[in-house]
């Protein structure tokens, strides 16, 4: 069964209310902040997820989100991915102080597998919505 815009609607309204529940409504506010104008509930949808994706790959540490989405913004890399981390290789005298060759600041990993099920949600929702809206040509990703 396709879902219909007020699917979209109760989805993305459960999504922030869950949001706000956790305590989390810093990242639902800063999320919506970035929706400009609506292109419908269907698109609306995706790109909250697609947001909250972003929010959550920056990790669970407030100071290092800051700093993540700081270098992100003006930071452009070779390959065209966003920056996920930043490593610091500690000087031989460092090293020995610290008893590590580096630190490593960047997302928990544990929010990793939760980035990977929101996208296999969005491409669910994808598939779903233009399979419905040509069913006789099915899904290209």
């Amino acid at each position: 069964m396709a879902l219909k815009d007020d699917d979209y609607r109760e989805i993305l309204k459960d999504m922030r209310n869950s949001l706000r529940h956790a305590g989390l409504g810093g990242i639902d506010e800063r999320i919506i902040s970035e929706l400009h104008g609506s292109q419908g509930p269907f698109y609306d949808l995706v790109y909250y997820l697609k947001l909250l994706i972003d929010e959550i790959a920056l990790g669970g540490d407030e100071q290092i989100k800051n700093v993540l989405r700081r270098v992100r913004s003006s930071v452009e890399t070779d390959s065209g991915h966003l920056i996920d981390g930043i490593e610091i290789q500690l000087s031989p005298e460092e090293s020995d102080r610290y008893r590590t060759n580096k630190l490593v600041f960047g997302p928990d990993p544990a929010l990793q597998e939760i980035v990977t099920d929101l996208r296999s949600v969005i491409e669910e929702i994808k598939e779903d919505h233009y399979n419905e809206a040509n069913p006789d040509r099915g899904f290209k990703r």
